[in-house]
């Protein structure tokens, strides 16, 4: 099957609400592209991209999260200027986590990528903001009464 074939099924599968369907095809897709190309090949990153957005349209946040942050240290790694956008896109799927030590852990996780992309690249306007409110995210949930997670800074 042809990667454009694959994603319009993909396309056709969420369009029609079949999220789980829309799920399978698109981790199929970046199995394949993984195989074919290579993990941080354009094709594989599309593949990733497009994973992210099934999962946010399929409101699975974790997955989203994962996926994205993923992505966001792969283009961080190449130098590539999307990682900011990635990390953005995480964070916005974090945010509607609610499995509390899954969201310390990947708040954590994007506090330290995002202070990563910081220093090397500079500061853009709107990281400040970012960086304090999933800062306080992570604080609230691990001093949350039931919210006993360690290892929060």
């Amino acid at each position: 099957m042809e990667l454009a074939e694959l994603v319009g099924l993909i396309g056709r599968a969420l369009d029609a609400g079949s999220f789980e369907r829309a799920a399978a095809l698109a981790f199929r897709l970046r199995e394949h592209t993984v195989r074919a190309f290579g993990v941080e090949h354009p094709n594989t990153l599309e593949a990733l991209s497009l994973e992210a957005f099934v999962a946010h349209r399929s409101e699975n946040h974790r997955v989203a999260t994962t996926t994205c942050l993923e992505l966001a240290r792969i283009r961080f790694l190449r130098s590539d200027p999307r990682a900011r956008e990635e990390l953005t896109r995480a964070v916005a799927a974090w945010r509607l986590v609610d499995d509390v030590p899954f969201a310390v852990e990947h708040g954590q996780a994007l506090l330290g990528l995002w202070t990563a992309l910081v220093e090397r690249h500079g500061p853009a306007p709107e990281d400040a903001e970012l960086m304090r409110r999933v800062n306080r995210r992570i604080h609230g949930l691990a001093n949350a009464p039931g919210g006993h997670v360690t290892g929060v800074a």
